[in-house]
Formats: structure tokens, sequence, C-alpha cells
């Protein structure tokens, strides 16, 4: 039985894996002068004005394919008895390494897909100088077959082991005929960005549909038990599902009215999205979303429900009686599985989307090209991706050529090619994906031997306008140039006028300075280049200093400005005296020197009186009386206070009698009072003592008449002794009032 199995399961893949499988080859999407361009990415403009795809002739794509499997994965040729075979790859004569090779191949998911699609009519024309609208119908046949890993290993091994869990969630079968009705409109926003979008209206003819949740089989050398939910849907005139009394499946008749199958059995919408972008002349990048949609399917639904948990008791046959018919009891096993749903529900199915990367280098004015192709696949949970490098050849617009190498689902084996022609009005393509270069001989079919899949696309269109007057040979028709002389190889834009990409007014051609900032737009010279008025080597836009003198130059700053190295406030083109320190700035004269403001010869930065003429011992003040600073030596520990108080002792007050006679002899005298302590007790409270008494000290002179604002006071506490506290004698000497002569300016 198992033998059986794998040849039927085996064959099933086979006959799939070479059904038609047509979308649009990716060769198209390089093919400037392909009308057709804009299936792919709905943001290409097409060249002509107006186009026209002859009915039924204008896009045929037909092809083959699935995502796993070879021919040589699945025969072998062998020679048994001296007569050469070809045989199955788990055959007893096979080598044993294909049985290996075809389950290292299945370790992923296997889809096989079926598609067809032909256009029935299509044609698009240019609104104004920047629109294209185009309009598409076309009967597209979409189908896939999603056979998870599991799948292999419960047919290949399932009935041979121990009772094993194989979860078929990913498991789904879809199949879709409509008619599609397509609306699109591109748009040049400028000369470096196009946009685009179609929308599309689709017809329902026949669909049918697999949705299995939580599906898992239990398999074991006697049964298989089946459990989780599953059903099939179908939405298709002349389909009849036959029920037994108990509502068991009893058979399906299949009569197929081409009239009932041109009627809608469902509606739905899909959406195209693209954009092609400009970066350089050279380069262009796009981007494109296509299929994105759904059709709600409502009319002539059939529906089969899984009827609980199933048991599958194995089938027994004989190999070698010609008379078995071997998909009976498969078939009966289906029938006793499902039951017939006589309410069936409507229900939803998407279209297979792609999204579409691609950037292009063009070289030789545009005559050659290289570009890199990224497409996705998504289809209901599943994503699949191509990839695609090209040469494009464009020597003239009467033919270009396009060759390719690809990777599909990770190998890197498929060429690809692709001609355009553009005889006249007349525009004829043939393009090829995948193309099969190995082929194997069963038999006298002959097979693609290391090929999953192929495309092959060919259309005939009619195209108006393309061949347009261009007297200047720039490629902008002469009705709609604007600059009809252009000198030949100036790259021009849209307009027929000379490229200005920085848009400064200066063609690129003749621009000496491309990039040129969006600030300096209007201040530019006859190259391109910002305009330097004032010759001090920074352009006037970002000039803030403008008319710099003549004697500045080469001594200003990145905005333009003369310099001042030594930041005085005077540039250094006038500075007699650099490098001024920095407690001089804002005390210079207009050459930049230092002020001596009372003559003394002392900078008025380091001057402590700058407007009485000193001496340098006395930091620029005049010098102190000797009598007065015998006086305030005498009254450095003359001052006594009661102990532990701010209270000045009686005899103090001869001492401080004598100060006050000073600060009335020399009215210029500010005093400056600090007291200290020693180190004894809290510092804290030393700290308040010694400006306490401090205090005292100012509050006596000002009691004997001396001016408040005359006198500053502080304290600094033990902070600062003169002698070791650690003595009596140098407790003594610590604890002190100190006076300083401050001069009032």
């Amino acid at each position: 039985m198992r033998k059986l199995f794998k040849f039927i399961f085996v064959f099933v893949v086979l006959f799939l894996s070479i059904s038609s499988y047509s979308q649009l080859s990716n060769t198209l999407y390089f093919n400037d002068y392909n009308p057709r361009q804009h299936w792919l990415n709905p943001s290409f403009r097409p060249e002509g004005k107006f186009y026209v795809g002859m009915p039924a002739l204008s896009t045929i794509a037909v092809g083959g394919g699935n995502s796993r499997l070879t021919f040589e994965d699945i025969f072998q040729n062998v020679t048994v008895n001296g007569e050469k075979k070809t045989v199955l790859f788990f055959d007893k004569n096979a080598d044993s390494e294909g049985y290996e090779n075809f389950l290292k191949k299945m370790k992923y998911n296997e889809r096989i897909f079926a598609s067809y699609r032909l256009h029935l009519l299509e044609f698009g024309f240019r609104i104004k100088e920047k629109g294209y609208a185009t309009f598409g119908l076309s009967n597209r046949l979409e189908s896939m077959v999603v056979l998870p890993n599991e799948v292999f290993g419960l047919v290949f091994e399932g009935m041979e082991n121990e009772p094993y869990d194989w979860n078929l969630d990913k498991l789904s079968t879809d199949a879709t005929l409509f008619t599609e009705l397509a609306l699109g409109y591109s748009h040049r926003i400028n000369d470096k960005l196009e946009v685009g979008g179609k929308f599309k209206y689709l017809y329902g003819h026949a669909n049918l549909h697999t949705k299995l949740n939580d599906v898992t089989v239990t398999s074991g050398p006697d049964e298989w038990v089946v459990k989780g939910d599953a059903s099939i849907h179908a939405a298709m005139p002349g389909l009849t599902v036959r029920s037994t009394d108990e509502g068991r499946i009893d058979g399906v008749d299949m009569d197929v009215d081409p009239v009932l199958m041109a009627k809608p059995q469902g509606h739905g919408i899909a959406f195209d999205l693209g954009a092609t972008y400009r970066p350089l002349p050279e380069l262009k990048v796009s981007a494109s979303v296509i299929d994105l949609g759904f059709i709600r399917w409502k009319n002539n639904l059939s529906q089969v429900d899984k009827v609980g948990d199933f048991t599958f008791e194995g089938i027994s046959y004989d190999i070698n009686d010609d008379t078995t018919d071997y998909f009976d009891p498969y078939e009966e096993m289906l029938e006793e599985m499902f039951e017939n749903n006589e309410n069936p529900s409507a229900y939803t199915t998407g279209l297979k989307a792609q999204i579409h990367l691609a950037a292009e280098w063009a070289f030789w004015e545009n005559r050659i090209g290289l570009g890199i192709l990224s497409k996705t696949y998504i289809y209901h949970r599943n994503a699949w991706e191509e990839f695609l490098l090209t040469a494009n050849f464009r020597p003239f617009k009467q033919i270009s050529l396009s060759l390719g190498y690809g990777m599909f689902d990770g190998e890197w084996n498929n060429l690809s090619a692709g001609v355009n022609f553009n005889l006249g009005p007349v525009n004829l393509f043939v393009l090829a994906d995948n193309i099969p270069f190995r082929y194997a001989k069963s038999g006298d079919a002959t097979f693609p031997s290391n090929t999953r899949h192929a495309r092959v696309n060919t259309g005939l269109a009619f195209v108006i306008g393309d061949r347009f007057k261009d007297k200047d040979k720039d490629g902008v028709e002469d009705k709609l140039d604007l600059c009809p002389n252009t000198l030949k190889g100036v790259q021009v834009d849209s307009k027929g006028c000379p490229l200005d990409s920085d848009k400064d007014g200066v063609a690129d051609y003749l621009d000496k300075c491309a990039n040129t900032p969006k600030e300096a737009i209007g201040k530019v010279d006859s190259v391109g280049c910002p305009l330097d008025s004032d010759g001090d080597g920074v352009a006037d836009y970002l000039d803030q200093c403008a008319n710099t003198p003549k004697e500045a130059i080469g001594k200003i700053d990145s905005v333009g400005c003369p310099l001042d190295s030594d930041g005085d406030g005077v540039a250094d083109y006038l500075d007699k005296c650099a490098n001024t320190p920095k407690e001089a700035i804002g005390k210079t004269d207009s050459v930049g020197c230092p002020l001596d403001s009372d003559g003394d010869g002392i900078y008025d930065y380091e001057d402590k009186c700058p407007n009485l003429a000193g001496v340098k011992d006395n930091s620029g003040c005049p010098e102190v009386k000797a009598e007065v600073k015998q006086l305030f030596k005498k009254a450095l520990n003359g001052i006594q206070f009661a102990s532990g108080k701010a209270t000045i002792m009686k005899r103090s007050y001869p001492i401080l009698n004598d100060v006050v006679k000073v600060m009335e002899e020399n009215p210029t005298y500010n005093l400056s009072i600090v007291g200290h302590t020693d180190s004894s007790g809290d510092p804290e409270k030393n700290l308040k003592l010694s400006q306490d008494r401090a205090a005292s000290v100012k509050d006596y002179l000002i009691m004997k008449g001396v001016d408040a604002s005359r006198i500053r006071t502080d304290g600094k506490g033990d902070t600062e002794p003169v002698a070791d506290n650690a003595t009596v004698k140098g407790r003594t000497l610590n604890r002190r009032v100190a006076f300083e002569i401050e001069y009032m300016e």
C-alpha cells in the first residue's frame, strides 16, 4: 500500500507542476519601449501618445512550474538487465540517494501553482504633458496548492513509524477564474518623481477554496486519525454535491455550462500602486504593489465540512493487479470524512499580491542599463521571493534586448531574456524567464531536467505618436519642446530644456558648481558658482559681513567676517596688540590695545584703581601710608572681644578710634574688615562668630561717623589660620580682625 500511495502522490505533484504559470516576465520591468510596463508598475508611463493592444493578442503569458521539484528530483535514468529505463526516485532500482535528496528538498513547503492570463483588450493615452491613462480587460486563472513539509513525512514515513502527530494547517488549495477590468493613471510630479495607481474591478466566474483550522493527523502502522476543522468551498455553476440520507458525500457531478460560467459568482476589487524616482539622471529606482485585492463569492455556492475526528484504517491492494482502481478507496475515505452543508455561506478569497523593488543604472545616453529587481509574492499565509539581475540594451528605439540571471526560492539557476521590436507603429515582444538548458528523456517525452518553472510572454500592440518629430534629438517632441535647439548630448527635462538639477538658473552642461544650495539660488554667476561680491572667499549667501575691506581679505572667518583672533572686539587687520588677554576683553582701545585710563602704567584690566594713579605694588592703587599700615598691623590682634562673643572689649576702643580718624582724613579710602577665629569649638559656630565680630567693628565705626557704604565685612571662621592652633600663642594669633584699604573710584 505504501508504494502505491507514494506513486499516486508523486503523480499528482508532477501533473500539477507542469500546469500553466502566467505571471508577466520579470524582464518586462526594464523594457522602456514596451507600453505594457505599467502592468508591473502603474507609475511607468508608455512613450507613445496612444497605444492599443490587439484583442486576445495584446499580451499572452504561458509557462509552468513549482517551487521545489525538478524532473530529475522525481525520475532517474537506470539500467535494468541491460535495458535503460526511467524510474521514480523510490523505485527499488533507483539510487538510494534519490529518495534522500527528495526528502531534503521537501524540508520546506512545496507550492504548486497554475495560472493563465489573456489580455482581451488594452489601450492607453497621454493626458496633456504629465499624465497617462490606461485601460485593460483580461481573463485570468490563478491557482495555488500549498503542501507543507509535514505532508511529505506523512506520505513517505507515516504508516511505518510509531504514532506521530503531523500538523497540516498550512495545507491549502485555491483556484480562481475571473475577469479583470483595470483603470490606471500615472502622473509625472516633476523631472525626478512619477507616481501611479490602478483600480481593478474583479468579475468572478468560479472558485475552489479550502479552509483548515488546527488540522492534525496522528499516524501509525495500523491507522490514521484526522483531527481539527476543515471545509471545502466552491462557487461554481454546474457543480452538484450528492448526499446520503446521513448527510455524507455520495458523489460529485460536474456539468460545465459556458453560459452559466460567464455569469458572476462573485465580485471584488483590487489596487496597484507604484512610484518611480530619479535621484540622479542615470539612476532610476522604483517600487510597486500589484494585485492587492479580494473577491467575495455569493452565487452557486457549495460547501462540505469535515465530520469530527476521523479514523482511516488503511488500504490494501495488489500492485500486480492491473484491474485495481487505486483511487476508489481514497474517494470513499473523503466521502466518509466530509458531509454536505445544505446552507453554504458566502466567503472571501484574496489575490496573489506582488511587491516590486527595483533600480537601474543607465549610461551611454540610456542605451545600456544594469538593473536589479526584487519581487515578493504574498498569498494567504505564504510569501516567497524572486530576485533578478539584468543587463538591458537599448541601442535604438526600434529594438531593445534584456538578459537576466535570477534567483527563485534561494537558488541561482535561472536565465531570462527578452526582445522588444518597434516596427513603425507596431510593437511586438517576446520574453522568457527561467529558460531551461538541461533536458531529460522519458520514453518519447522530453522534459527540462533542472528547471522548476518557466514563463514565456508575447504580445502585439499598435503605438501612435511613438515616432514623434524631434528636430534637436533631445527626446522631447517638437510640439512640446520649449527649447527646440538643444545642443547634441545635453540632457533635458520633460519640456525639452537643458537640465538644471540644482535650479540655480544655469544648465547642468554649463554649471561648474553642481548642487548649488537653495540659499544661493539667485546669487550665482554665469557658470553656476555662488557669487562672492567682496572677494573675501566666502559666497554672498553665506557672507554675514558684506563689503569686506581689501585689507581684511585673507583674515576672515567662515561667515565672511574679519577675524578677531583674540576676541577683543577689534578685527585682526586693525589690531595693533594681538593676543589680548581674556581679562582685558572690553577694556581695549580702538586699535585693540589694553586701556590705561589713569596713566599710571598699569593696564585697566590689572588695575584695581583704574581711575586713580597708583603703584604696581598696590595693584595700581595709590600706596597706603606707612602709619596706616602700622595702625592696621596693631589692630590685627589688638581688637579684643568677650570670650565666645562679638562684644568689643573697651580696651580696643583707642585703636578703633584711630581707624575712624584715618577714614576721616582719607575720603578715597574704603575699608574691608574680615574676622577670624581659632579652631576651638564647632566650625559652623566659629564661622558665625567671625562674621558677627566683623559686623560689630563695622557698627562701632559707623557709630563714630564713618559712612556705612565705605565699609565691607566678611568672616572666615577658623579656615585661614596664621599660626598653629595647637599652642596657646598660636590660637591667640589666629583670633584676629584684619583691616585692608580699598579705594573709592
